[in-house]
């Protein structure tokens, strides 16, 4: 498609598109009082199962927020019966009740639970009538999402009908759920896959934590099987525990894994795979931290064991993986020796491109363990064509951020990716202290509070902020603007203005003006004014297959600016820009960020 194309299908001539307004159903399990009807808070649905009360009354396009507290699929004390996700319906957890917008919840504060402890007496480790499955994707697509809740106790323990896996989800069939900053606590089954089991399925996982769920046979975590091409991106695998792979089967499915923490994860039998198993599959495992699992029995593949398949590796760290007799070399490490694995940080050794065997060197103080300290090997060390995922790091810190003062030894323009789960802070000021830590010690002052030490600001302009409101897309994801340094005439440093959680494999622009504005605009809205100008189109990547939100957009205002395509962006100059892409599903094919201001500094 030509620019020219494109811009012409941006600025249509109609505005403004009516839609109806979706309806918000509410539930608080809290409540003594109100109509048990869920059409506010005062009158929400209070009954133990009002969530699958207010699933069940809604249509597609319905948002059900949930206040927190602990609710169980049904009020029958039935194992059979789970919590049934709904395409068209978004669930969110978090509220204490009241809200009057999703971004005043606090999922850390108001924890949420999804339960499947029907008779409320797991504390004396009675799991034999708890839910088979605590939630449900069947007939399910990316509309269906949940979001922000705690799923636990589930107990797979039956004989027949899939009663033997998925404690925690099930979904077979084509169930492709979204699932998104949920925890998924001690779930449990006897065949496979505790906290999940995905089979002909592709169901996306993003934020997410699952931590200490037992798999029986396979898949402490999951167990993804038979045809399937589920996501799991930015999600923390850890305590685990499975005869083969006490974290994540890959059984004949097409998994990508990005982004993700995978440590103290067990595999009790001969089959191994302490973290990973894969079987059959072209699995693809990028930016990941694979960290202290263990294999009890078997003598290889504490990390990451293969058996058939042509999986791919890469900017991943694999360290300290135990196997039986305390075996710490490659194969212990990954095995067998033959898997393609490159841009990644193996200290024992392994065999592929980029790859290092330095000591990783990790920084203890973070939320999560095995952060990269500022000296350590991985940083700037990765290959930025295979960063997976939606742009950001398991923290939700974005990626390619530049540590000045570390020599970039990865494959790419800088700045670099880092290799593992986490991308290092920046350090515009290049004195190896990362730059949040600086206005934190009070060593760099931060006047304006926007996460740069001012001696990094030029003159003559004012930083980037974000502003302005996303568009929702057709997969339910809102497309998030991005950046990284400083708009500058004469600076050699990148002004990266980049977009994630856009849809994958579209063509996309970046377009700025020089005013802002929040204008209606194709059901979105346009955040700058006219006159518009736009850049080079690009493609946003991603999944190569299917339609989901793992595409991104990065584009070098810097070099846009000093290559002297508009003359009028000089010193001073306020620029407003946006991201537009294709969403070929969207009433007005019509993709849309929010957007950043800044004006352009010497």
């Amino acid at each position: 498609m030509s620019q020219r194309s494109v811009v012409a299908s941006l600025f249509v001539a109609s505005l403004v598109g009516s839609s109806a307004f979706a309806g918000t159903r509410y539930v608080n399990v809290a409540l003594a009082t109100g109509a048990n009807d869920g059409s506010s808070w005062a009158d929400a649905y209070r009954t133990v199962d009002g969530v699958s009360v207010a699933l069940a009354a809604s249509a597609s396009g319905d948002e059900i927020w949930v206040a927190a507290g602990t609710y169980l699929p049904t009020a029958l004390g039935t194992r059979t019966i789970a919590t049934p996700l709904k395409s068209g319906v978004v669930v969110y957890g978090g509220f204490v009740g009241g809200e009057t917008s999703v971004a005043q919840r606090d999922i850390a504060q108001h924890a949420t639970i999804l339960s499947g402890d029907l008779a409320g007496d797991d504390g004396s480790s009675n799991f034999a009538d708890n839910s088979f499955h605590v939630v449900t994707g069947a007939g399910t697509n990316a509309t269906a999402v949940l979001d922000g809740f705690t799923v636990r106790a589930g107990n797979a323990n039956g004989a027949g009908g899939n009663q033997d896996r998925g404690g925690g989800i099930l979904c077979m069939g084509g169930a492709s759920p979204t699932v998104r900053r949920c925890t998924f606590l001690s779930n449990r089954c006897t065949f496979g896959g505790g906290a999940g089991y995905i089979n002909n399925s592709s169901p996306l996982f993003e934020d997410c934590i699952f931590d200490g769920n037992f798999g029986g046979s396979f898949g402490g975590a999951f167990d993804a099987a038979s045809n399937g091409a589920a996501t799991f991106d930015r999600c923390v695998f850890r305590n685990n525990t499975a005869a083969r792979a006490g974290a994540l089967e890959i059984f004949t499915s097409s998994v990508k894994v990005y982004n993700s923490l995978f440590y103290a994860n067990t595999s009790t039998g001969t089959g191994s795979g302490g973290a990973l198993y894969v079987q059959q599959s072209a699995a693809q495992i990028r930016n990941c931290t694979v960290v202290q699992n263990t294999s009890t029995v078997s003598a290889t593949g504490a990390g990451l064991r293969v058996v058939t398949g042509t999986p791919t590796v890469t900017n991943c760290i694999f360290d300290q993986n135990t196997a039986a007799g305390g075996a710490i070399g490659s194969a212990a490490q990954i095995t067998p020796a033959t898997v393609s694995v490159t841009y990644s940080l193996v200290p024992a050794g392994y065999a592929g491109t980029g790859n290092l065997t330095a000591t990783p060197i990790y920084d203890v103080t973070g939320l999560l363990p095995f952060r990269l300290a500022v000296n350590s090997p991985g940083i700037d060390a990765g290959s930025n064509a295979d960063v997976g995922g939606g742009g950001q790091d398991v923290e939700g810190a974005p990626r390619l951020l530049e540590l000045l003062a570390v020599p970039d030894t990865g494959a790419g323009a800088a700045p670099l990716v880092d290799i593992g789960a986490f991308e290092i802070d920046g350090d515009c000021n290049a004195n190896n202290v990362p730059d949040w830590s600086d206005i934190d010690l009070g060593t760099s002052p931060d006047v304006n509070a926007n996460t740069v030490p001012d001696e990094c600001e030029c003159t003559g302009g004012t930083p980037p902020t974000a502003y302005c409101t996303a568009k929702l897309n057709s997969q339910v994801c809102l497309p998030t603007i991005t950046f990284q340094g400083t708009a500058s005439v004469s600076s050699a440093s990148p002004f990266a203005i980049g977009a994630f959680d856009v849809l994958n494999n579209k063509n996309g622009l970046l377009f700025y003006g020089y005013g802002i504005q929040a204008a209606a605009f194709q059901g979105g809205t346009l955040c700058v004014t006219a006159p518009i100008r736009r850049t080079s189109v690009s493609h946003s990547g991603g999944s190569p297959t299917g339609s989901d939100c793992t595409g991104t957009y990065s584009f070098d205002f810097n070099a846009y600016i000093q290559s002297g395509a508009d003359p009028l962006l000089v010193v001073g100059q306020l620029v407003g820009a946006q991201y537009w892409s294709r969403d070929p599903q969207d009433a007005f094919t019509t993709s849309l960020t929010d957007a950043v201001r800044f004006s352009i500094c010497q």
